[in-house]
């Protein structure tokens, strides 16, 4: 059973110069004037819905439980896709059914789906283009109010990911490699990466590591910016837990072109 907890997630596409993000919590607030309608980006690259659905893992574990989160990154508006509304990780998470939900669904327990058809409960504007205003954005403040889930449309019994999707998603190690792909460059230019800490095992020295991206090497993976000269790379785990590519006082993504789907790996050497 999913219990609200007052507090409504926006991550979008929409940029921070843009008229839809205040439609949108204009929506949600002449619902639930109590709700704490929180933006976690409104920076998405436009359309890609690959770096949204990173960016929500980063959010689930960061928002606390009852937590509704509404992710608005949708080039397939006014489509027969479908908008969903899936419980994971205590949080309800909202938004179109078009792979959003990919990685979230891949780390997390998936406790309920259901599609979010219930018109009784959408806003009083209905375009083609514009579901986050005028449906997503209502139905999370019907939530926060304690509507129950159930009541917004019809459960769906599926996988949320497909295991082949799964199994694309995340690094993979081989003997003394960690194979993995930088997902996106943070406002810093920091390349991350699909590499969580905890993929990297215990009595590797991360001294002796190499990280490698086609041509560009790392020697070592650091704790700190601190631990290298400014303007010299760093590979290190980041406060998402995943390997970054740094450069100190610069930026990785402008001084290496790193885009996401660019091949990395980990190398331990003389293993």
């Amino acid at each position: 059973m999913f219990i609200p907890g007052g507090i409504i997630a926006l991550t979008t596409d929409f940029q921070t110069d843009s008229f839809y993000v205040a439609e949108m919590k204009v929506a949600a607030h002449q619902i639930a004037r109590e709700a704490l309608i929180v933006d976690v980006t409104h920076a998405i690259a436009p359309q890609d819905v690959k770096q949204a659905s990173w960016i929500l893992l980063r959010a689930l574990e960061a928002f606390p439980e009852g937590t509704v989160h509404v992710c608005v990154v949708d080039p397939g508006v006014g489509t027969d896709r479908k908008i969903l509304a899936a419980i994971i990780h205590g949080q309800a998470v909202i938004g179109p059914d078009n792979g959003l939900f990919d990685v979230i669904a891949s780390r997390y327990h998936v406790a309920a789906i259901i599609e979010l058809n219930n018109e009784v409960y959408f806003g009083p504007r209905r375009s083609h283009t514009f579901h986050g205003r005028d449906i997503m954005a209502p139905m999370a403040a019907h939530l926060v109010r304690g509507i129950p889930l159930e009541s917004l449309g019809d459960s769906l019994h599926r996988p949320l990911v497909t295991q082949e999707t799964k199994a694309k998603i995340f690094a993979k190690r081989q003997e003394n490699e960690i194979h993995g792909q930088f997902i996106y460059a943070d406002s810093f230019g920091n390349c991350v990466t699909n590499i969580f800490e905890d993929d990297i095992p215990d009595d590797w020295d991360r001294r002796r590591l190499r990280v490698e991206s086609g041509s560009h090497a790392v020697d070592g993976i650091v704790s700190t910016y601190g631990e290298r000269e400014v303007g010299a790379s760093a590979a290190l785990v980041g406060s998402s837990g995943q390997l970054e590519w740094a450069v100190v006082q610069g930026s990785a993504a402008q001084k290496y072109g790193f885009e996401a789907g660019i091949a990395v790996k980990i190398v331990r050497e003389n293993a």
